[in-house]
């Protein structure tokens, strides 16, 4: 059996933390790791627990959630993913968030589904946007393996090459494919080579 999921979460709102925490332990391929109110004792204990997603309010004392996620991001980059349950979804709140680097900006009010659905998208590598809010593709959204990947379909190789050149199996290769394509907002192969050259990531293909 594959290991589980690890989450934590961040609210100041203890029913809100406790409600969704007797959720996804309902659900077999996730564990909720650790329970905070207090962003600054998350920031303590975080490197021990080691989650792969954290949810987390952006209105909390001592230090904003956006304050939190630029943290993270800086010490554990794509290691942990983000997700922000927030009561605010005023447009510059969602941009802000996501030029951050989270990978899903969800209202309070979104359901156990929509949520547990992010947390497995964003472990796929896949942002879910909102509706009516457009995020153009950027160079840095890409994991470096996803990067390495698009620069080898560029070069016309196989997903079974890819794969034995990555050390990975050609599953995996597909859902990073699906995670590129998703990121750079286009369909096919083709078309995330083409947007790859477009925001200047494939200017050299053998680095």
């Amino acid at each position: 059996m594959e290991q589980p999921i690890k989450v934590l979460l961040l609210d100041d709102h203890p029913l809100v933390m406790e409600g969704l925490k007797n959720r996804l332990e309902r659900e077999q391929d996730m564990l909720v790791v650790g329970t905070f109110n207090e962003p600054h004792v998350l920031l303590k204990r975080i490197g021990a627990l080691k989650p792969d997603v954290a949810i987390i309010d952006i209105s909390m004392p001592g230090m904003t959630g956006f304050d939190l996620a630029v943290e993270i991001k800086r010490t554990y980059d794509m290691a942990i993913k983000l997700i922000v349950l927030s009561g605010y979804v005023y447009d510059e709140y969602v941009h802000k968030a996501y030029e951050i680097g989270i990978h899903a900006y969800l209202s309070k009010q979104a359901t156990y589904p929509q949520i547990i659905n992010a947390i497995r998208q964003s472990m796929l590598g896949l942002r879910i946007v909102p509706e009516k809010m457009t995020i153009l593709p950027r160079a840095d959204q890409l994991t470096p393996t996803e990067k390495k990947v698009l620069k080898r379909v560029a070069l016309e190789k196989t997903n079974k090459e890819i794969a034995r050149e990555l050390a990975m199996s050609q599953r995996t290769v597909e859902y990073h494919m699906a995670a590129i394509n998703r990121k750079l907002d286009v369909k096919t192969r083709v078309g995330a080579v083409a947007k790859g050259y477009e925001i200047g990531l494939l200017e050299r293909l053998y680095d």
